[in-house]
This record gives structure tokens, sequence and C-alpha cells, in this order.
């Protein structure tokens, strides 16, 4: 699955907002993820194009949400 223009940008502030909510560094959600820091960092700042579908599953799981809910 590949995400692209106005979703990726929910995408990335989604996560962002949802790993403030809990009080995570990027470096807590990056442990919890298994999904490296500055990979973290890169989506959340938007220059990392099209996250990978892999990195935001294991994402959405760490931070204990389903998917649907980073895409809608």
């Amino acid at each position: 699955m590949e995400y692209n223009g106005l979703k990726e940008v929910i995408i990335i502030y989604k996560i962002r907002e949802k790993r403030v909510e809990k009080g995570w560094t990027q470096f807590e959600l990056a442990e919890k993820s298994g999904v490296p820091q500055p990979t973290i960092s890169q989506i959340e700042s938007g220059n990392r194009r099209y996250p990978t579908h892999e990195n935001i599953k294991k994402i959405a799981k760490a931070l204990e949400i389903n998917i649907e809910e980073l895409t809608e």
C-alpha cells in the first residue's frame, strides 16, 4: 500500500499527535515500535516521502491504535 498526497499529510500529523498525547519522545516511540528514531523524525517532519505501510503498521501498534485511525 502506498500513501501519498493529503493522506500522507494526515498520517504524519496523526503520528505526531498520538505520540505527543502519550507523552513519548521520538526515541520512546522508536523503541516501542522498532522503527528507527531517524525514520520517525523524517516521517514527522515530512522529509521522508511516502512512509512504508510496514512502518505505519509498527507505529500504529506501538501507539495502541488501529492503522485506520491514522489513515482516516
